[in-house]
């Protein structure tokens, strides 16, 4: 009997577990538009990180390679050769100037990209992450979907 009363208490609370879940279901429009635009800013500003961290692992390989350029070239310098030793500052310059655009400018624009993508996802996250969205009006309000930009 114990048992049997087990099973139908469990059911019962199932029940009531289930009208929750349903009338936890977002239909007004303004609420789902919302979130809808806050999905389409994340995916636009991940977008951006995949750039941003392609352009910097670029700036990275050109400084590694620079400085490879530099470590190899070194001992081959014929000091006595003004032409050598100018070939060889030049190479001196390149490589630094790579390794300052790879710590000022490229390095602060994927800092900046991540940033504002992890902004988005938090505010994505605390307005509308764990929600469930009435699919037809999720569906009625794509095609007509205007949203600022990111």
């Amino acid at each position: 009997m114990r048992r049997g009363g087990w099973r139908l208490g469990l059911a019962a609370a199932l029940v009531v577990a289930a009208g929750a879940v349903q009338a936890q279901v977002v239909r007004a429009p303004d609420e789902i538009r919302s979130c809808l635009c806050k999905e389409q800013a994340v995916k636009a500003l991940n977008g951006d990180v995949q750039a941003q961290s392609q352009a910097y692992a670029a700036q990275r390989e050109s400084v590694d390679a620079l400085d490879k350029s530099v470590e190899t070239g070194r001992p081959q310098v014929d000091v006595s050769n003004p032409a050598d030793v100018d070939a060889f500052k030049g190479l001196l310059e390149r490589r630094d100037a790579a390794a300052d655009a790879l710590a000022g400018p490229v390095t602060r624009s994927y800092a900046e990209a991540v940033e504002r993508y992890n902004r988005a996802v938090a505010d994505y996250n605390a307005a509308c992450a764990g929600k469930a969205f009435d699919p037809d009006q999720v569906a009625a309000l794509k095609p007509t979907l205007s949203c600022a930009k990111p």
